[in-house]
């Protein structure tokens, strides 16, 4: 997220080392951005010197850091199964009548 001036923007990876940021009022893409030694831009219906602005604060400020860089996640707990209990076949049970 970067904010600028009263608006806050969404920094979106959509390919490797490729943004789109996303204006979060209305929820519209107002352009993308690669990264690499320079970065290249492209406004889409926004001021392009405000879109360089908030492309280099992404960048300068990290945050498009956590894509790379995913939070690992907690090992799944194993479920313990129950020892299978067998029963005798029943030929073998012998009963007893008692007269």
């Amino acid at each position: 997220m970067v904010s600028w001036g009263d608006a806050t923007y969404r920094i979106e990876r959509i390919a490797p080392a490729t943004y789109a940021i996303v204006r979060i009022s209305d929820d519209v893409r107002v352009g993308t951005f690669r990264t690499g030694k320079t970065i290249e831009t492209r406004a889409q219906g926004i001021d392009p010197a405000l879109f360089d602005k908030l492309a280099r604060a992404a960048v300068q400020n990290a945050r498009t850091s956590w894509v790379k860089h995913p939070t690992p996640q907690p090992p799944k707990a194993r479920e313990r199964e129950e020892p299978v209990k067998e029963e005798a076949p029943a030929s073998s049970v012998r009963r007893f009548v008692t007269a």
